[in-house]
């Protein structure tokens, strides 16, 4: 199953004057001016931010200041989803037009991150601005930071949208942001992502109240994504959608967004029914394989057989050609045993084969003695013996 985000945009639609932090202009210098050959990629961005920067927070505050002054906010496609576009799909078409809605300033954003060792996550939300919920979602990223999370908006971080024009205006209003000053305009659908010992609801968020200070219920949020990361899809969405609904889902892009993640544990599901069957399909065709090479080996053996095993051979490599196919049987037994046949046609496959092992052993079984009684035998009269026998080991009448 994609790995689907769903993600309208919202843009931040007045002008934000930028705060100055001198620390930070060397990192600012560095991202804006960037050689060519290393903004050809996020990889190529990754290793030139790595290579200016050990310290975490600067090759932070590149990738910040690169995503945010290099891509133009899309505003053709404002307000559409794009839900259906796979993560590395999103940073390909971004980095190729340098144009996109919030989806791809998150996904690039997140990308060079990856490229410089840096964990990060992309949130999907809804924001508030001016007292009012905006009526579409977005997207932002989180980051650890040493033992603290913060928050990174490079769309709202590169311009404004005003009388239906983007304006690039640079802001560091939303470059590492500490959870409870995020909170304040910026709601995630999972609460997990608000970063918070003491998450607010979604009821709260849009009346306005975003003090969780004076909660009583500790929520272990560290605890919770740590356990997150060490889960499938599937299940991923099961938490999602628990927590989305104990928070609150009180407007339509909440919503929307539960019915995502109901639509992606019913994909999920279905995908791991199909996986399950692959993975059985899969062993079954190994088992196949294996029983093949049993019969290609025996052949081997049957042609030498019928040539009344000239030229000579020493007895262990004789002995040898025979284990070679017990090896392959005993293999393709083992594997037909971990195959659960979960509809006719499988079981009737896999009842086949279970015969065509059952018939080789006993093939097998007779050359076993055939060979036993050949060694046991003088040589002078060894050739008599191809006489008495047939080539699958069965004695023969004198006639």
């Amino acid at each position: 199953m994609k790995n689907l985000m769903l993600a309208l945009c919202i843009l931040c639609f007045l002008p934000i004057q930028a705060q100055d932090i001198p620390g930070f202009k060397a990192a600012d210098v560095i991202a804006l001016n960037a050689p060519d050959s290393c903004q050809a990629s996020v990889a190529a961005l990754g290793r030139y931010f790595s290579k200016a920067f050990k310290d975490q927070t600067f090759r932070l505050r590149a990738i910040y200041t690169w995503t945010a002054m290099n891509i133009n906010y899309d505003l053709a496609n404002m307000g559409k989803a794009n839900a259906a576009t796979p993560f590395n799909v999103m940073v390909d078409q971004t980095m190729q037009t340098r144009t996109a809605i919030c989806q791809g300033y998150a996904s690039v954003f997140k990308a060079i991150c990856d490229a410089c060792g840096i964990k990060a996550w992309i949130v999907n939300g809804y924001t508030r601005q001016n007292g009012h919920i905006n009526e579409m979602s977005h997207a932002w990223v989180v980051v650890p930071v040493d033992t603290s999370w913060y928050g990174f908006d490079p769309t709202w971080g590169g311009g404004y949208v005003t009388n239906g024009k983007y304006v690039r205006h640079f802001t560091e209003k939303f470059f590492m942001v500490k959870p409870h000053e995020l909170i304040k305009d910026h709601m995630p659908f999972d609460p997990m992502w608000q970063c918070l010992s003491y998450p607010i609801s979604n009821s709260e968020f849009s009346s306005g109240k975003t003090d969780s200070s004076n909660r009583i219920s500790f929520f272990a949020y560290a605890d919770s994504i740590n356990a997150y990361q060490a889960k499938g899809p599937g299940e991923q969405c099961q938490d999602a959608l628990r927590r989305l609904q104990t928070a609150g889902v009180i407007n339509n892009m909440l919503m929307e967004w539960a019915k995502y993640l109901r639509d992606c544990i019913a994909n999920g599901t279905l995908n791991e029914e199909v996986n399950e069957k692959n993975k059985y399909v899969r062993q079954f065709n190994d088992a196949v394989a294996s029983y093949n090479n049993c019969i290609y080996a025996f052949n081997q053996y049957a042609d030498y057989w019928n040539r009344q095993f000239t030229p000579s051979k020493p007895e262990p490599v004789i002995v040898s050609m025979l284990q070679t196919c017990y090896d392959y049987l005993d293999s393709c037994k083992q594997m037909l045993a971990r195959v659960v046949a979960g509809d006719p046609g499988m079981k009737q496959s896999t009842d086949q084969l279970k015969l065509a092992v059952d018939e080789a052993r006993d093939n097998l079984d007779k050359q076993k003695v055939f060979l036993k009684i050949y060694f046991n035998t003088d040589p002078t009269s060894r050739p008599q013996l191809f006489r008495n026998y047939n080539g699958a080991g069965f004695p023969t009448r004198n006639k």
